[in-house]
């Protein structure tokens, strides 16, 4: 897991936690908390995630990265069946990427701020 680090941090780090192809969360030994790396852009686990979110203005997002948003509120307002809404978010982790479009062209694509997009 220290294979993206530089060679100098080696020493310096205690490893405390390796999910290979997505989180490295280290210790520095002698201070108080901890640091975690997301690996995303060297170690594609897109293909893998099962992560969703849903904006406070009721938005699905099935990538931080992609600029692909489904509104969940208008369905839920127009009416829509469980098994609607269901088939509404399968269809759209249905359209995630193996694997996002990579650090160049992410930072020219129009995303939302992680401050919009809310955790």
């Amino acid at each position: 897991c220290l294979q993206f680090l530089p060679s100098f941090l080696h020493s310096k780090l205690t490893l405390l936690l390796c999910l290979p192809a997505f989180l490295q969360a280290y210790k520095v030994p002698g201070f108080r908390g901890q640091i975690g790396f997301i690996t995303s852009m060297s170690e594609h686990f897109c293909g893998s995630c099962n992560r969703l979110r849903l904006t406070a203005d009721g938005n699905l997002k099935v990538c931080l990265f992609g600029n692909a948003e489904v509104s969940l509120r208008d369905v839920l307002r127009s009416g829509a069946t469980e098994e609607e809404v269901l088939e509404i978010v399968g269809a759209a982790v249905g359209r995630k990427k193996k694997q996002h479009a990579g650090m160049f062209n992410i930072s020219q694509m129009k995303n939302r701020p992680m401050i919009l997009i809310g955790g």
